[in-house]
């Protein structure tokens, strides 16, 4: 009796296994895809809370800066406020400056989610950060500007938080140079602007 039933050729199975391989490679690149998305919201929401770790650090500042105080730029007390520009015009900026010096014997200025501002020096307690270890994805440059809107009353900050793409270079950036940022196939960058106020209720509040 004659059976109609077959194999398989060769051609026929090199067509399965070709189909096969193309919908695991299409797989695994969505899936890389969604790796890399995750991981750059990771960073672009560091660098954010990055970037209001330093705004917070000024306001705290600003707190001190009060009517009695001597001028901002020679007051070693502050970590930013006291960069700010010498000349008391409108208009006048400090430049752009690096916000986190390295830490002792390192020449690396990159920092991680949460600086690497000292307690003691800056003299507030950064509550839950401290939980958070200062190396953890230290991949962050942040640099930042003090312009006068109101001389000696009331500064414009800006912020600037970079760090590199994932294909860069990590070492090139360690310096965090004020030029990377024009390095725009290597890095990603924020801005937040800030207002920064000096302290004229202090006497309100002393009297009362």
């Amino acid at each position: 009796m004659n059976s109609t039933a077959r194999g398989y050729t060769l051609i026929e199975v090199l067509i399965v296994i070709a189909i096969t391989t193309m919908g695991f490679v299409a797989l695994m690149n969505l899936q890389i895809g969604a790796m890399h998305t995750a991981s750059g919201s990771r960073d672009m929401q560091d660098a954010i809370n990055l970037a209001e770790h330093v705004a917070q650090t000024m306001r705290m500042e600003a707190m001190e800066w009060t009517p009695s105080s001597s001028a901002l730029s020679s007051t070693a007390k502050f970590k930013y406020l006291n960069k700010s520009p010498i000349t008391l015009t409108k208009g006048t900026n400090s430049g752009w400056l690096v916000a986190f010096p390295p830490l002792a014997g390192q020449a690396d200025r990159r920092v991680g989610p949460v600086g690497n501002d000292n307690v003691a020096t800056v003299g507030y307690d950064r509550g839950i950060l401290q939980e958070i270890l200062p190396d953890i994805n230290a991949n962050y440059c942040v640099h930042y500007k003090l312009t006068w809107l109101i001389p000696d009353l009331l500064l414009r900050a800006d912020i600037r938080v970079s760090w590199p793409r994932n294909q860069a270079n990590f070492t090139s950036y360690q310096n965090c140079p004020v030029e990377m940022v024009d390095q725009l196939h290597d890095i990603q960058m924020i801005t937040t602007p800030v207002t920064i106020l000096r302290n004229v209720f202090v006497k309100q509040v002393s009297a009362s």
